[in-house]
Protein backbone atom coordinates (compact mmCIF):
# COMPACT_ATOMS: atom_id res chain seq x y z
CA UNK A 1 0.00 0.00 0.00
CA UNK A 2 1.36 3.42 -0.92
CA UNK A 3 1.56 6.35 1.44
CA UNK A 4 -1.18 8.91 0.79
CA UNK A 5 0.93 11.95 1.85
CA UNK A 6 4.19 11.10 0.19
CA UNK A 7 6.30 14.07 -0.90
CA UNK A 8 7.24 14.49 -4.52
CA UNK A 9 10.86 13.90 -5.45
CA UNK A 10 13.12 16.89 -5.72
CA UNK A 11 13.78 17.69 -9.37
CA UNK A 12 16.23 20.56 -8.85
CA UNK A 13 19.82 19.55 -9.50
CA UNK A 14 22.46 20.15 -6.88
CA UNK A 15 24.87 22.91 -7.79
CA UNK A 16 27.58 23.64 -5.26
CA UNK A 17 28.13 27.23 -4.16
CA UNK A 18 31.30 28.81 -5.46
CA UNK A 19 34.10 28.63 -2.96
CA UNK A 20 35.01 32.09 -1.73
CA UNK A 21 38.72 32.38 -1.14
CA UNK A 22 39.92 34.72 1.57
CA UNK A 23 41.23 38.10 0.51
CA UNK A 24 44.73 37.41 1.76
CA UNK A 25 46.59 39.00 -1.14
CA UNK A 26 44.35 42.07 -1.31
CA UNK A 27 44.62 42.55 2.42
CA UNK A 28 48.39 42.26 2.25
CA UNK A 29 48.58 44.84 -0.56
CA UNK A 30 46.60 47.31 1.54
CA UNK A 31 48.05 46.75 4.98
CA UNK A 32 51.70 45.83 4.23
CA UNK A 33 52.77 49.47 3.55
CA UNK A 34 51.03 50.59 6.74
CA UNK A 35 52.81 47.87 8.70
CA UNK A 36 56.12 48.96 7.13
CA UNK A 37 55.49 52.54 8.30
CA UNK A 38 54.75 51.33 11.83
CA UNK A 39 57.84 49.08 11.78
CA UNK A 40 60.06 51.96 10.73
CA UNK A 41 58.56 54.25 13.36
CA UNK A 42 59.35 51.61 15.97
CA UNK A 43 62.89 51.00 14.74
CA UNK A 44 64.22 54.51 14.25
CA UNK A 45 61.26 56.88 14.63
CA UNK A 46 61.40 58.20 11.07
CA UNK A 47 59.32 58.13 7.90
CA UNK A 48 60.07 59.03 4.29
CA UNK A 49 59.11 62.57 3.32
CA UNK A 50 58.63 64.43 0.06
CA UNK A 51 60.28 67.73 -0.88
CA UNK A 52 57.81 69.68 1.25
CA UNK A 53 58.38 67.53 4.33
CA UNK A 54 55.09 65.64 4.10
CA UNK A 55 55.24 61.93 5.03
CA UNK A 56 55.04 59.60 2.03
CA UNK A 57 55.30 55.86 1.46
CA UNK A 58 56.05 53.61 -1.48
CA UNK A 59 53.23 51.21 -2.31
CA UNK A 60 53.50 47.82 -3.95
CA UNK A 61 53.06 49.39 -7.39
CA UNK A 62 56.28 51.40 -6.94
CA UNK A 63 54.57 54.80 -6.78
CA UNK A 64 54.91 57.20 -3.86
CA UNK A 65 51.77 58.34 -2.06
CA UNK A 66 50.89 60.82 0.65
CA UNK A 67 50.96 58.77 3.86
CA UNK A 68 48.35 60.82 5.73
CA UNK A 69 45.84 60.65 2.86
CA UNK A 70 46.41 56.95 2.25
CA UNK A 71 46.09 56.01 5.92
CA UNK A 72 43.00 58.18 6.18
CA UNK A 73 41.54 56.29 3.20
CA UNK A 74 42.25 52.95 4.89
CA UNK A 75 40.62 54.30 8.04
CA UNK A 76 37.51 55.38 6.07
CA UNK A 77 37.38 51.94 4.44
CA UNK A 78 37.36 50.16 7.80
CA UNK A 79 34.94 52.70 9.26
CA UNK A 80 32.45 52.05 6.46
CA UNK A 81 32.87 48.30 6.88
CA UNK A 82 32.27 48.59 10.63
CA UNK A 83 29.15 50.68 10.03
CA UNK A 84 27.74 48.20 7.52
CA UNK A 85 28.21 45.20 9.78
CA UNK A 86 27.73 46.78 13.19
CA UNK A 87 31.32 45.98 14.17
CA UNK A 88 33.60 47.81 16.54
CA UNK A 89 37.03 47.99 14.94
CA UNK A 90 40.06 49.51 16.69
CA UNK A 91 40.63 52.61 14.54
CA UNK A 92 41.93 55.00 17.23
CA UNK A 93 45.58 54.32 16.38
CA UNK A 94 44.95 55.04 12.70
CA UNK A 95 43.19 58.31 13.57
CA UNK A 96 46.07 59.40 15.78
CA UNK A 97 48.62 58.49 13.10
CA UNK A 98 46.71 60.49 10.47
CA UNK A 99 46.64 63.51 12.77
CA UNK A 100 50.37 63.16 13.51
CA UNK A 101 51.24 62.91 9.81
CA UNK A 102 48.79 65.59 8.68
CA UNK A 103 50.07 68.19 11.15
CA UNK A 104 53.72 66.97 11.29
CA UNK A 105 53.74 66.27 15.01
CA UNK A 106 55.66 63.43 16.69
CA UNK A 107 54.00 60.03 16.79
CA UNK A 108 53.45 58.98 20.40
CA UNK A 109 54.48 55.59 21.77
CA UNK A 110 50.85 54.99 22.77
CA UNK A 111 49.84 55.39 19.12
CA UNK A 112 52.37 52.74 18.07
CA UNK A 113 51.05 50.38 20.76
CA UNK A 114 47.46 50.94 19.58
CA UNK A 115 48.49 50.27 15.98
CA UNK A 116 50.36 47.09 16.92
CA UNK A 117 47.24 45.81 18.68
CA UNK A 118 44.86 46.95 15.93
CA UNK A 119 46.63 45.75 12.78
CA UNK A 120 46.05 41.99 13.30
CA UNK A 121 42.35 42.66 13.99
CA UNK A 122 42.03 44.83 10.89
CA UNK A 123 43.92 42.29 8.78
CA UNK A 124 41.60 39.49 9.89
CA UNK A 125 38.42 41.50 9.32
CA UNK A 126 39.49 42.52 5.82
CA UNK A 127 40.77 39.11 4.78
CA UNK A 128 37.55 37.37 5.82
CA UNK A 129 35.25 39.88 4.11
CA UNK A 130 33.55 39.25 0.76
CA UNK A 131 35.64 40.41 -2.22
CA UNK A 132 32.67 42.11 -3.90
CA UNK A 133 31.95 44.06 -0.74
CA UNK A 134 35.60 45.12 -0.44
CA UNK A 135 35.53 46.43 -4.02
CA UNK A 136 32.34 48.35 -3.23
CA UNK A 137 33.91 49.81 -0.09
CA UNK A 138 37.00 50.77 -2.11
CA UNK A 139 34.85 52.64 -4.62
CA UNK A 140 33.00 54.44 -1.83
CA UNK A 141 36.31 55.37 -0.22
CA UNK A 142 37.62 56.69 -3.55
CA UNK A 143 34.48 58.78 -3.97
CA UNK A 144 34.84 60.17 -0.46
CA UNK A 145 38.52 60.94 -1.08
CA UNK A 146 37.65 62.85 -4.26
CA UNK A 147 34.98 64.79 -2.40
CA UNK A 148 37.39 65.58 0.46
CA UNK A 149 40.16 66.56 -1.96
CA UNK A 150 42.72 63.97 -0.85
CA UNK A 151 45.27 63.64 -3.63
CA UNK A 152 48.22 61.51 -4.70
CA UNK A 153 51.76 62.91 -4.49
Amino acid sequence: MSKPHRQARRTKRYTPRPVRTPMLVGTDLVLRPLEAIVDRLEIDGTVDVDGKGNPVFQAGDGDWYDAAGAIEGVMWHFDMMATRHGLTLPLDGLKELVIAFRYCVPVQASTIRKLRAALPVLRKSMSLAAPDEQVDLLRQTQIKAEMEGVCRV
